[in-house]
């Protein structure tokens, strides 16, 4: 599965939201993330959130999680604690493969002071569709 999550701004309606995207391969498992995933191959769109309609978004952030369809929030919420630990260190953007997960983030400079309110709103968008796949337009 590929989630992705954009915190993005319409320039022409000055509206701002997370936009939410789940993706499936029906590969049942790997043990490594494929190369191809997400950039190549992101996979079937099944289920999203929109905040502010596309397109034309500016993004000024980004969260994504490639992992196994078959993957669990327990085994996604786990390896991104372990990514956020150790990149943290690191200037941005970060990407890391934990485990069988491979994790993406970036951020515009103006949300660095910020970075963990910022992330966490963006893995709390991912859990949601995660969780509840259910395709919706948030308001």
């Amino acid at each position: 599965m590929y989630l992705t999550a954009h915190h993005v701004i319409s320039p022409s309606a000055a509206q701002e939201g997370i936009n939410a995207f789940l993706y499936l391969h029906n590969r049942s498992t790997w043990r490594v993330p494929p190369p191809e995933i997400p950039d190549q191959n992101p996979g079937t769109l099944t289920h999203r959130m929109i905040a502010v309609e596309p397109p034309g978004n500016r993004v000024r952030s980004y969260l994504d999680v490639v992992a196994p369809d078959d993957a669990d929030w327990t085994e996604i919420r786990q390896g991104f604690i372990q990514f956020v630990s150790c990149a943290q260190r690191n200037p941005l953007p970060w990407t890391a493969v934990v485990g069988r997960c491979l994790f993406r983030c970036g951020l515009e400079r103006s949300l660095v002071p910020t970075w963990q309110l910022e992330l966490h709103r963006l893995y709390s968008a991912l859990e949601s569709i995660k969780r509840n796949p259910v395709s919706r337009r948030q308001t």
